[in-house]
């Protein structure tokens, strides 16, 4: 949806809060319904019109896939020094505020240090991935 490329413009640096991602998901289905032609005097379940759809939501997915991906960039180093400093939220002379890096954390359940090394492998040619599934398949023997 066109709508989507305008709303999703610079959400890697936002600061995303509980009362935001309901906003986000109000806005999603705003849009389903839209393109449906469902009036609100029909008084049908966001599940009901998901199920039209034949599909979940995922303006949340992509939102998280994007900051994923710009923590990624920032992490290894490619936009410099003053980006990583923002996304931690360390500036000098500034009291710390949530800053961005809590919903990445969040959303991957990892903590700093580990996404950070997790940043650094896939950087140094994707072999990360590769080290975790052999050590499962030792583990599992």
């Amino acid at each position: 949806m066109k709508v989507w490329s305008i709303f999703l413009y610079g959400v890697e640096s936002w600061t995303i809060k509980r009362s935001d991602r309901k906003r986000m998901n109000s806005f999603e289905m705003w849009c389903w319904r839209r393109r449906l032609g469902v009036s609100w005097r029909e008084h049908r379940t966001n599940a009901s019109v998901m199920e039209e759809l034949g599909w979940e939501r995922e303006l949340t997915r992509i939102v998280a896939k994007l900051k994923l991906q710009y923590f990624r960039h920032v992490v290894t180093e490619s936009a410099g020094e003053l980006s990583l400093a923002v996304l931690e939220g360390m500036i000098d002379g500034m009291i710390p505020r949530r800053c961005s890096i809590n919903n990445i954390l969040e959303w991957s359940g990892k903590t700093y240090k580990q996404l950070k090394v997790i940043t650094q492998h896939l950087q140094s040619g994707r072999r990360y991935r590769g080290n975790i599934q052999s050590q499962q398949k030792t583990s599992a023997m």
